[in-house]
């Protein structure tokens, strides 16, 4: 038998291993709950069968209440039909014939565990049935007494049976509660004696553990701290199972730990030189490294470009702040989520692009349809490159965006001021040869009609051509006040004379299935305004509603005075408080929405079929407005209409405009006119319009013959009257040399031309008086009048 350090003989069990010690240890406590599990498993099967017991018994009884309340129910409701003769106290009954029989089923099916209680319900169906009977019976009689007694008896017997299987549940529930609780006590026994045995066990366990196994693993753990601190094992290990191998294990790696120990001593001192070299490399690096990414966040974070990434599947995984500036998504918004910028109609192209994304491919400086979170579309330029991982696959997007809406914008703006300058110079340039050919054929138009007053249709024909010289006329200065060269001639007007007038001329132009309406206020004020400017609007704005009531409809020219007040003003920009005169052209046409009321008097734009608008009818409206000072409202909505409204400021009437100026017998005069013109059929013209108004009139044909003729002319000459652009010598020199000769003189210019150089030189100079070509013998007549005043009027 193998022996001790100390030469005692060992136990067998010293060389059993720690499992077989394990098994031995853990097998009497095991088999100790194994039998008080068994014992308990018994008990609890008898408590369960115990209160099931109970259970039933608790059923039956709630049965028999159930049967003997439905006919108490059904008894009350006969009783109270016989005493109403109402249908509706019948209900309980006919509920209680209904259902006993089922109440009847399931207590049958619970009293059959005793005889004694089914002999007791046979009883109960039987008397139940008869009671159903006579409260049959009593339903179909006359309520006499007999039947009532009967049906009361019959109910007493039904209590009584009742009562009795109560009485017998009662006794049941009494014996089968005295069971249950007999099986609980023996059930908490079980469990208390399985729990001592297994506690008992454990102890045992415990102290077996802690004598043999336990102590010796302390032992162990104390050698594990010791080469854990490099000190070596000296004892030798005895014994043959798991822990004396773990020691001799333990005692044979301290040896090793112990060699190797001193050869890593030799090694650190090198590695620590190492160490020190590659962590300063390392910290120089990171510091690059730092630095490099602040630069970077901070040209990200302060670019006035959008920067945005996504992943491979869209979603948006970077937004910086120029991002959210320009579009207005915050990035909390736009994280995880699809980019909410892409339009709908972009969508596909967009997933396409996608797919191009994931295969390496870029964009740079394309220009696509961007929206706002406002809604608003903007135009950017948009540059896109992968983002990489570690292992060069590509993992995501980063997109680029530059907003160029307002470079378009100015783009289009410098593109349109360039349209409006060819037209400008185009105008300017025509201007003069074609308004001395309107003046021509004006002026002897107007002597046709004078002449033709006896012939019909020569004097049909005088006022269409009349006509059409004036649409030229008007035609013409709607582009020179498009290109803004035109010359603004304001005098005092009445806005109610000049619709009258142009609706006369405008109603060739309006359709038969268009109905057009005006109201004129009597009392309207006057306004300082160039007339030729007032047709323009009125026609522009007449047209425009035509357009817009292809189906026909209803054209409305009202006038009225208008008080515009402070609180008016604040709400609208640019309005300056006082008294106005309102001009409103209203149609009940196709109306307008937002985006095109916004864009209502850009240059060019229209909303019409190409070849049916030129885009500058509007345009020249606003413009015109401007020019006088006035301001102008539009009010419209899809299929509502629209209605134009022009202010023109109040301006008080001189004496000579109430005492009525323009009538024709007091524009005429005896002065002496020097006439200077170079076209010689304007000249012709105009010498015969001085001479029917009664002027006396010298005529020259260049400004050499009109300085001659002031220096021979014996008698006084009250006014020069020549053009203003003509060879060799302009007016302005001319009248500069006539006023040396005739200081008396007075001077008004003339000219088909309207550079901008006349208009700012000195044609809009307060003291000089100029006629723009073509004019009328009216015109002509009224400004000699304004010059030479009304004292020889005739």
């Amino acid at each position: 038998m193998p022996r001790s350090r100390s030469g005692r003989v060992r136990a067998p069990r010293a060389y059993l291993s720690l499992t077989a010690k394990g098994v031995l240890v853990v097998a009497i406590p095991v088999c100790a709950l194994l039998a008080a599990m068994v014992v308990f498993y018994q008990f609890q099967q008898r408590m369960r069968d115990a209160g099931a017991s109970v259970e039933h018994t608790y059923q039956v009884r709630v049965e028999m209440r159930r049967v003997f309340i439905r006919l108490v129910n059904a008894e009350t409701a006969v009783r109270g039909y016989l005493l109403t003769r109402r249908e509706s106290f019948l209900e309980p009954y006919l509920t209680a014939r209904k259902e006993l029989p089922d109440r009847l089923d399931a207590l049958h099916r619970l009293a059959s565990d005793s005889p004694e209680q089914l002999q007791r319900w046979s009883r109960v169906r039987a008397l139940v049935a008869r009671a159903l009977d006579s409260m049959e019976a009593l339903r179909h009689a006359a309520a006499g007494v007999p039947e009532l007694e009967s049906a009361e008896s019959d109910m007493d017997e039904l209590r009584a049976e009742l009562t009795a299987m109560e009485n017998e549940e009662d006794r049941l529930l009494m014996d089968r509660s005295a069971a249950q609780e007999r099986a609980q006590q023996r059930l908490r026994a079980a469990i208390f004696v399985g729990g001592l045995l297994g506690l008992l066990g454990g102890i045992g366990a415990a102290v077996l553990f802690n004598a043999k196994i336990a102590r010796r693993v302390r032992q162990l753990e104390e050698d594990a701290r010791g080469v854990a601190k490099g000190q070596p094992i000296l004892a030798k290990i005895a014994g043959n199972d798991e822990i004396a191998r773990l020691g001799r294990t333990l005692k044979e790696t301290s040896e090793l730990l112990t060699q190797q120990a001193a050869e890593l001593k030799a090694a650190h001192g090198l590695l620590e030189s190492k160490v020190d070299q590659r962590t300063a490399d390392l910290g120089a690096a990171n510091e690059e490294l730092r630095q490099a990414n602040e630069v970077r966040q901070a040209v990200v974070q302060s670019s006035p470009l959008a920067i945005w990434a996504v992943d491979l599947e869209g979603k948006v995984t970077f937004w910086n702040p120029a991002a959210q500036r320009i579009f207005g998504w915050t990035q909390e918004e736009v994280i995880g989520g699809l980019p909410p910028i892409i339009p709908a109609d972009e969508q596909e192209e967009q997933r396409e692009w996608l797919e191009r994304f994931r295969r390496g491919e870029s964009l740079a400086a394309a220009e696509r349809s961007r929206l706002k979170k406002d809604g608003s579309r903007i135009d950017i330029v948009i540059w896109t490159a992968p983002l990489r991982d570690a292992g060069g696959r590509i993992r995501g997007v980063i997109a680029i965006d530059s907003d160029v809406t307002e470079r378009k914008v100015l783009e289009e703006q410098f593109r349109q001021s360039q349209k409006l300058e060819a037209v400008g110079r185009l105008a300017g340039g025509v201007a003069h040869d074609f308004n001395n050919l309107l003046t021509v054929i004006t002026g002897y138009t107007e002597m046709l009609i004078l002449e033709a007053q006896g012939s019909p249709d020569l004097l049909e024909y005088a006022h269409e051509i009349q006509y059409s010289a004036a649409c030229a006329g008007s035609l013409t200065a709607q582009l020179l006040a498009f290109s803004r060269r035109q010359i603004s001639q304001p005098r005092i007007v009445d806005l109610n004379g000049i619709v009258s007038r142009s609706i006369k001329m405008l109603s060739r132009l309006i359709p038969e299935d268009i109905e057009i309406s005006t109201h004129l206020d009597a009392g309207l004020g006057r306004v300082s305004a160039d007339p030729v400017h007032i047709d323009q609007v009125i026609m522009n704005l007449v047209v425009n509603a035509r357009d817009a009531m292809s189906d026909g409809g209803k054209l409305t020219i009202e006038t009225a005075n208008a008080a515009l007040d402070a609180d008016y003003a604040g709400r609208h920009l640019g309005v300056t408080p006082g008294q106005y005169c309102m001009l409103a052209v209203s149609d009940t046409g196709v109306g307008m929405d937002a985006a095109t009321r916004s864009r209502l008097f850009e240059p060019f734009f229209t909303t019409k079929e190409e070849g049916k608008g030129t885009g500058l009818g509007l345009s020249i409206v606003y413009g015109i407005v401007k020019q006088n000072g006035g301001e102008i409202m539009v009010y419209s909505e899809p299929g509502q209409g629209t209605t134009f409204k022009i202010y023109f400021p109040t301006v008080e009437v001189p004496v000579e405009f109430t005492n009525g100026e323009d009538r024709p017998g007091q524009m005429r005069g005896t002065e002496t006119i020097l006439l200077c013109e170079d076209e010689e059929g304007i000249r012709k013209l105009v010498h015969k319009m001085l001479a029917r108004q009664g002027y006396r009139v010298l005529e020259a044909e260049t400004p050499e013959q009109a300085l001659e003729v002031a220096r021979q002319h014996g008698q006084a000459i009250d006014l020069l009257l020549t053009d203003l652009v003509m060879p060799h010598l302009s007016g302005l020199e001319l009248a500069k040399a006539v006023r040396d000769l005739r200081p008396a003189a007075k001077v008004v210019y003339m000219s088909g031309y309207t550079d901008n150089r006349i208009t700012h030189n000195w044609v809009l100079d307060p003291e000089t008086a100029f006629l723009q070509k073509p004019f009328t013998a009216a015109d002509l007549s009224r400004k000699l009048r304004e010059v030479l005043g009304s004292s020889a009027a005739a």
